[in-house]
Formats: C-alpha cells, structure tokens, sequence
C-alpha cells in the first residue's frame, strides 16, 4: 500500500532544494524509466498505475513497486497527463577529475529553460557526447521537465555543475564560443578535442567567459529569422564539428 510517507517525498523532490538535501529525484514515464532499469542509476521505489503494470512490466523483476490507479498517478505528477508511472531514483556521485578532455565537451552557460537543456543532453548522447559541464546557475538537470525533454539520454551522457572559469584555467583545452557573428562553421574541420561553448538563451555568453575563448564560430544566417534557439544550434553546431 503506498504510504503518505512515500507520497510525501514523491512532492518534496520538485523543489530543487529538496533533490539537493537528499540526493533523490524522479523520473517519470514508461520510456524514461525504461533507460533507468538498464543503467548504473539506483531506483528507490516505483508508484505505478494498474493499466502501466500489465502492459510493460508483468514479466520484469521490479522491487519496491506500488500499484495505484492511473488517476493517482496523474494527481502526483509534475507533468501534462502521466497516467503510467512516477519512480523516485537515487542520483549517481560524478566527480569533476572523471572527465575525459581529450574529446569534445559541451559547456554551458546560464541554461534557464529546462526543455533546451534537456533537448541539449539528447542531441549530445546522439552524437556520443559523454560530458557536459553547466555553470552553476544553469537549471537543474533533474529538474522534471529536463528528465522528460532528455527522452532518457540523461543516464548516458554525464552532466556536471562547476565555476567555467575554473574549469578552464584549470585545463589546458581550446574553447569554441558560439556567437551570430563568428567564423562559420562550414569552415571549420571536426573537433577531436575541445569545450564547445553555449551561452544563455537571452544574453549569450557572459562577459566573464568571453575572455576565454578562442575561436568564435557561428551558423550563417540564410533567412529573416534573428535568432536559433539554442538546443537547435547545439545540434547543428554537433553535427557538423563532432
């Protein structure tokens, strides 16, 4: 039977400060939780509607389940319309020292929309991108909404939160900033090495980062529009030099 106790922690980790003290967070859907049970993350316990259950899971040995009804499922839910299932999963322990800077890495700075970063990890996994670094005021990774956006991508591709500077005063790496009006890209030779660098979707790289880059690059402009969103550039951007 699930408890209020659970349902109490299931509310609890959609606050930000909650994940931090406790080092929870959930994922909710069939097809995330689904690239959950076939990684290195740990699932704390599962709230699952009766309809979820029968359909995917009868066959598959799961551990802390809890039956409910779709309703109920919806009512906890941080998302439009989840009637299948919400699982409470552990976070991993990522250390800074793990990250491999002889391949391409993806920084940014000052990600506000949880959908862009989402989207961000999603494409990076698609271009076996396995790092990237996010200025600590970036938005959370296990925000709900950026779970949901990385379609699972999430449990492959490592996402860590540090001062940039630091980052790269600390490492002897060539950093690539994204601008309007740097070289195109379709100049540029594939990256074996390097941060590649996104600046926020409003104000573009800060000031305080502009210091460290080395080469300016861009995605030429063909039509009116002012500007790519910044998921989309990142795609294009990884296609092309990665």
């Amino acid at each position: 039977m699930l408890s209020k106790s659970k349902i109490k922690i299931v509310k609890s980790l959609k606050h930000k400060k909650n994940r931090i003290n406790s080092n929870l967070f959930i994922v909710e859907g069939v097809k995330c939780f689904n690239e959950v049970i076939n990684s290195e993350y740990k699932i704390e316990f599962t709230i699952i509607s009766e309809e979820a259950f029968k359909n995917y899971y009868t066959e598959k040995k799961l551990s802390n389940l809890y039956i409910v009804s779709s309703d109920e499922v919806n009512k906890l839910s941080s998302l439009h319309n989840n009637y299948s299932l919400i699982s409470v999963v552990r976070k991993r322990k990522l250390e800074n020292k793990s990250i491999d800077y002889s391949k391409p890495i993806i920084a940014l700075d000052s990600i506000n929309d949880p959908g862009n970063l989402g989207t961000i990890i999603r494409t990076a996994d698609w271009f076996n991108i396995k790092n990237i670094i996010c200025s600590r005021n970036t938005v959370d990774v296990y925000n709900s909404k950026v779970i949901q956006s990385t379609m699972g991508s999430f449990t492959r591709v490592n996402v860590f939160y540090d001062d940039l500077e630091n980052i790269i005063d600390n490492n002897d790496i060539k950093v690539y900033g994204t601008s309007t009006d740097g070289e195109d890209i379709k100049e540029i030779r594939k990256l074996t090495s390097g941060i590649i660098l996104f600046g926020s979707e409003s104000y573009g790289i800060s000031d305080k980062l502009k210091r460290y880059v080395d080469r300016w690059i861009s995605i030429k402009k063909v039509g009116g529009a002012e500007s790519l969103n910044v998921s989309v550039s990142a795609g294009v951007i990884l296609h092309k030099l990665t």
